[in-house]
């Protein structure tokens, strides 16, 4: 598998940091470059809705469509999305930990044919993009 781990610890409990990730208007306080994140689907969330993200990057905006793949309210959430034939799915695994919560986060890659070889960079992207939503998530709960 190519793709990188974190794990950060957040001084709430699981249900706050939970509640906190996985609420769609909170993405923009989690990912700097996200500038929105709306709702595709109709009814309750679960296994299955999509969603619209937009980033701003290099100056442009860009959208990419995630959907739920795993969904264990207070314990493990997983969005995928699949782009230019690669495919991305983040897995948030939330623990108690003291009196606060341990939030492992796994980004997985995968894609087949040629595209397998451009892996590593677009893991090394991801990274550097998305690698400190953590961080950010515990600053602003603990705030």
């Amino acid at each position: 598998m190519t793709g990188f781990n974190m794990s950060e610890w957040v001084a709430r409990p699981p249900k706050a940091v939970f509640d906190f990730i996985t609420s769609p208007e909170n993405a923009p306080k989690i990912v700097q470059s996200v500038t929105s994140m709306v709702k595709l689907t109709e009814g309750s969330v679960r296994v299955g809705t999509r969603y619209r993200e937009t980033r701003l990057m290099n100056g442009k905006e860009q959208h990419a469509e995630l959907e739920i793949v795993e969904l264990e309210p207070t314990r493990k959430y997983a969005v995928r999305n699949v782009t230019g034939g690669i495919e991305t799915v983040y897995r948030y695994k939330f623990e108690p930990e003291g009196d606060g919560t341990r939030v492992d986060l796994v980004c997985e890659l995968s894609a087949g044919g040629i595209k397998k070889l451009m892996l590593p960079l677009v893991a090394a992207i991801l990274k550097k993009e998305d690698g400190d939503h953590l961080q950010r998530v515990k600053k602003v709960l603990e705030a």
